[in-house]
């Protein structure tokens, strides 16, 4: 074998060894940050941040801002969905709701202009199990029954920020919403403890 052909099957192998470790390095990386989950504390600490960013000390309100309505009859939508409903506070303002057959959307949309939204939301199971924390104008959560979902986000208008109120949201089955669209959530926020012992902590 001569010493080109030696020389040209060396690097070969070496491009390839180097390629697979190389995918063995950042394969799992990649799959870790795609499915990682976030936590109610995650979402404490991006609003915090949020809510400082509108101005010094506006971090003190924190407590008050995410505080759960006092009623527990809420009202309630089942949208397209035959399995699911989603009860939530009357006092949802300024967030679009949108139900459908699986998915749970929360929208803000801008039509001025120079206003610009930006929306954080996370889905957590009554024991704080969270899915990803979701960021964007526009937030899409899976319907599972049992899950309260967390809204909150900022307003950027000609360069100043300010924040914007948490809303809840409570996913419960399809018969806990009655034919005059109320919605009894006490269980959501008696069982619920771990989630806002994250909120408030």
């Amino acid at each position: 074998m001569s010493s080109s052909t030696r020389a040209s099957r060396l690097v070969a192998f070496t491009a390839a060894a180097g390629f697979l470790l190389l995918l063995l390095l950042v394969t799992p990386c990649s799959l870790t940050t795609a499915y990682a989950a976030a936590s109610v504390a995650d979402f404490r600490k991006a609003y915090q941040v949020i809510m400082e960013s509108a101005g010094e000390g506006f971090g003190a309100f924190y407590r008050d801002m995410t505080q759960p309505p006092a009623s527990s009859e809420w009202e309630c939508t089942t949208g397209l969905s035959t399995a699911f409903s989603v009860a939530y506070a009357s006092a949802t303002a300024p967030y679009t709701l949108s139900v459908l057959s699986s998915t749970l959307t929360v929208t803000r949309s801008s039509v001025t202009s120079g206003v610009s939204y930006d929306l954080i939301g996370i889905s957590c199971a009554y024991d704080a199990a969270c899915g990803d924390m979701m960021r964007g104008s526009s937030l899409s959560f899976p319907l599972t029954a049992g899950h309260v979902v967390i809204v909150a986000g900022s307003i950027t208008s000609n360069g100043i920020v300010n924040f914007m109120p948490v809303s809840f949201y409570v996913i419960q089955p399809a018969s806990a919403c009655s034919s005059a669209h109320i919605a009894n959530v006490t269980r959501a926020f008696t069982g619920t403890s771990a989630v806002w012992m994250q909120l408030w902590e």
